[in-house]
């Protein structure tokens, strides 16, 4: 029996059939059973992107601990999904979207996230939107396409200049390579190899700690973390830590799963949870020791601070990988992705986003 649903799930119009159910039944109808959202508390997440503060690079604004951006009061609150498969509109019938990371602007923010087609070729591109409140998003168009399969866009600012480094290759990639945008936010071009590895490169987080450039990047066949270090940005070949991988045979922890928060006290670092299966949650780990030689983390007790709810329906039933926290005005604007359970009939490829407010 086993087999014959297998054989059936790889029926074009079956599979394309389960999708469309799972989307109304985990987007659509528990979209129009929620009850009208209050317009004062939707006043309460909109957050200025000229007051933001990157979570990453210490600035006006910034906290000097690494607090928890998240509770689950606040989760729950929220109303999602914020951005769908269906809006997007230029890279043909979009199975997920997944992996966001944002950018403030002076009037308005920006959203970088993977845009999966799996019957395209490549399969995944960069996809962009805009929003004036972190709300209410608008998709622009995809902006980012090297021929290969391309996720996790991590973008930020540095000194003026805003960088992206993807994930390029999927399973098989090899190397890391930073991106600076010609014309922001829609031309981008390779400023330099930072990595050229012979081991996976699952997801990479940089940030400046103690004057010195760091990445840490999952490695998916050690089911570990490998770090990197330069005193440059843009410059080819970072230093490998003495101790690479520095972390192994952990599964529930290795792959990093948002930006990290790096306060005057230390570096919060998120990871998915991968050990039952690929991205389950998202857990929150400091690191208590970071240098070329040294490495050291432990999971905060609030951990995981992103999960499905468990829930039969809803975008996020099912699972949840990935968080990028920004801070401003005192309080923290996040976006997360999620997807539906019941993965086995609906299938997997239902991934979207959320935005959630937190004081």
């Amino acid at each position: 029996m086993s087999d014959r649903v297998e054989t059936l799930r790889r029926v074009p119009f079956v599979l394309s059939a389960a999708r469309s159910a799972g989307k109304l039944v985990n987007h659509t109808i528990p979209d129009l059973l929620r009850p009208d959202t209050d317009p004062d508390a939707l006043d309460r997440s909109a957050v200025d992107p000229a007051a933001a503060a990157p979570a990453t690079c210490l600035g006006p604004g910034a906290r000097d601990e690494a607090d928890l951006p998240l509770t689950p009061a606040e989760i729950a609150a929220a109303r999602n999904p914020a951005f769908t498969a269906e809006d997007v509109t230029d890279f043909g019938s979009v199975d997920f979207v997944a992996d966001p990371f944002m950018l403030p602007g002076p009037e308005r923010w920006h959203l970088f996230f993977e845009v999966c087609n799996y019957a395209r070729d490549p399969d995944a591109v960069i996809g962009h939107a805009t929003s004036p409140d972190g709300l209410r998003w608008e998709y622009d168009r995809a902006v980012l396409n090297t021929g290969e399969h391309l996720s996790f866009p991590y973008v930020f600012e540095w000194e003026g200049r805003r960088y992206m480094v993807p994930e390029e290759g999927g399973s098989s990639g090899r190397s890391i390579r930073l991106y600076g945008a010609t014309d922001f936010p829609h031309e981008w071009e390779p400023r330099a190899t930072l990595v050229s590895a012979d081991h996976r490169t699952d997801d990479t987080v940089l940030f400046r700690w103690r004057d010195r450039w760091w990445l840490l990047v999952g490695d998916g066949e050690a089911a570990g973390l490998r770090a990197y270090h330069s005193d440059s940005l843009v410059a080819d070949d970072w230093e490998p830590h003495a101790d690479n991988p520095v972390v192994t045979g952990r599964p529930a922890a290795f792959r990093p799963g948002g930006r990290p928060i790096v306060g005057s006290n230390g570096v919060l670092v998120f990871f998915q949870d991968c050990e039952h299966r690929y991205g389950e949650a998202v857990r929150a780990f400091e690191i208590t020791d970071l240098g070329p030689e040294t490495y050291a983390d432990e999971e905060r007790t609030e951990s995981p601070i992103l999960e499905g709810t468990g829930a039969r329906v809803g975008w996020n039933s099912g699972r949840m990988h990935h968080v990028d926290p920004w801070y401003a005005d005192g309080r923290w604007l996040c976006v997360a992705d999620g997807n539906v359970a019941n993965s086995a009939v609906f299938t997997g490829r239902h991934w979207a986003l959320g935005m959630y407010g937190a004081d």
